[in-house]
This record gives structure tokens, C-alpha cells and sequence, in this order.
């Protein structure tokens, strides 16, 4: 049985996800309509879940800070360029961000397979806050420490994001 709050919180993230597609065609939403919006929710998510501030860096960086007599180690001090990737994981994160990534992590546990939703979380995660057209399967591989291949992957991600739209579907 799932907490009251949970299962709120997943109704209400699954209208949402609904409207978003709807908005979009005048007919009855399929789950093809919905996968991609799940996993814009699911890649969002991850990309907050990544850019959450690090507490034991920041214990480190204070503790430097007190005791300024350290050696200052390569890298302790900014870099003077930054790439995209990393001026956009500065960014603050939003309250909203935040209230809307549980539930869609919530979503993974829907997954009857936990290969299925390591896969998908280790997506979400490579694809650094945007949906890419092209995922960095060799990555996702290492993240998930297995032997499958690019294909095999590439099949289950689809399959179960079809599993998680249909669910969302269900939800009408």
C-alpha cells in the first residue's frame, strides 16, 4: 500500500503529464504521446537530483576556509572558462523543480524490473537536463556495471518508458 501523499502526488504528476500531451492533440492521448513527456519528467528529475547541493563539498570548502594555512590543492579555485554544462548545473535549482522531481522518481518504482529502472535512472542521468536525440550508451553501461549491449539497452529504455506511458494512461 502506498502513503496517501505518494499516491496524490503520482495522480497529480500523472495529469499533468496528461494535459501536457493533450494540449497538443485534439484526440484521446496515446501511450506513444505520452512517452516523451515521461521522459522529459524523468530526465528533469535527474538533473535536479544532480545539481542538489553536495554537503560534504561544501564541509571540505569551509574547512579550507578556516584553516587557510592548506596547501591549496589543482582545482580548488574556479576555472577561469566554464562550459555549458557547467554554468548550467549552477544554476539555482527552484522550489517547483524540487516538488516536482520525488514524484516523478516515484514513477521508477512502477517498473516491475530493477534492471529497468537502474536503466532508465542511468539515462535520465547521462543525458545532463536536456532530452538528447543520441544517449551515451557506453556510459550508461559502465554506470549500470553490465555486459549488455547498445541495442539490448536501447530496447528495454523504449520498453519501459511504453510501460510507464501506459500506466499514465491508465490514470484517465
Amino acid at each position: 500500500m502506498t502513503h496517501p501523499i505518494k499516491e496524490r502526488d503520482f495522480q497529480k504528476t500523472c495529469r499533468h503529464i496528461q494535459s501536457e500531451a493533450s494540449a497538443l492533440s485534439s484526440r484521446g492521448v496515446t501511450k506513444e504521446e505520452l512517452t516523451p513527456r515521461v521522459e522529459a519528467r524523468l530526465v528533469n528529475a535527474a538533473w535536479v537530483l544532480r545539481r542538489l547541493p553536495d554537503k560534504e563539498k561544501g564541509f571540505l570548502h569551509m574547512r579550507t576556509m578556516l584553516w587557510p594555512e592548506s596547501v591549496a590543492e589543482p582545482g580548488m579555485y574556479p576555472v577561469l572558462d566554464m562550459s555549458s554544462f557547467e554554468a548550467r548545473r549552477r544554476v539555482r535549482i527552484s522550489a517547483a523543480e524540487i516538488d516536482n522531481m520525488q514524484p516523478a522518481l516515484d514513477l521508477l518504482q512502477l517498473l516491475p524490473d530493477i534492471t529497468d529502472r537502474q536503466l532508465l535512472f542511468w539515462v535520465c542521468w547521462h543525458q545532463e537536463g536536456e532530452v538528447q536525440a543520441r544517449v551515451p550508451w557506453a556510459k550508461v553501461r559502465r554506470s549500470m556495471g553490465g555486459n549488455l549491449s547498445r541495442w539490448t539497452l536501447k530496447r528495454r529504455y523504449e520498453g519501459a518508458l511504453l510501460w510507464l506511458a501506459a500506466l499514465i494512461a491508465l490514470q484517465t
